[in-house]
């Protein structure tokens, strides 16, 4: 007998789908990626900054030397400020947008399968194709594979559903 061993039902909000849009990001942005940016933004920086403390000839070299502190500012916030802010606007306007045609979700963890549906769909994954499940601070990832995932938000689990969550595979 295939024994359930979470159920819920839950829809999905705006909070929940910005959430989720941002845990994916940082999920699937290499982190030698954020540290060639910021590694990058302190060098312009640094080197912006000592131009022009260094190097003033005329207003050019000036005007040069602030850009180059700028786009050192740009590229050493661009993942933890700028793109964070792009990517929770876009997630904003795409769940405003699309809002008419979420419908409530169902979970379902059994000792066998993962199942997910709602109103139009049904989609049950054997345990053993489940590739990872990773839990972040707002959302629960379960992968069927390094691109195609499904999320559950953390807010509709208690403790021991994300504790049988965690040890699941």
């Amino acid at each position: 007998m295939n024994k359930i061993l979470i159920s819920e039902s839950f829809l999905i909000t705006q909070e929940d789908f910005v959430n989720m849009q941002l845990e994916k990001r940082s999920l699937t942005v290499p982190k030698e990626n954020k540290i060639i940016f910021r590694i990058s933004g302190i060098i312009a920086i640094a080197c912006g900054t000592a131009a022009f403390i260094n190097i003033r000839d005329n207003i050019y070299q000036v005007i040069c030397w602030f850009i180059l502190i700028v786009i050192g500012c740009y590229v050493l916030s661009y993942y933890d400020v700028i793109d964070k802010a792009i990517l929770a606007k876009n997630a904003v306007d795409f769940y405003k947008y699309n809002q008419k045609d979420i419908s409530s979700k169902n979970i379902e963890f059994s000792e066998e399968e993962f199942k997910i549906s709602d109103e139009s769909h049904c989609m049950n994954i054997p345990k053993k194709y489940i590739y990872k499940i990773c839990e972040e601070k707002n959302t629960v990832f379960v992968f069927t594979d390094i691109e195609n995932f499904y999320y559950i938000p953390k807010r509709i689990l208690s403790g021991q559903q994300l504790e049988i969550i965690r040890n699941y595979k």
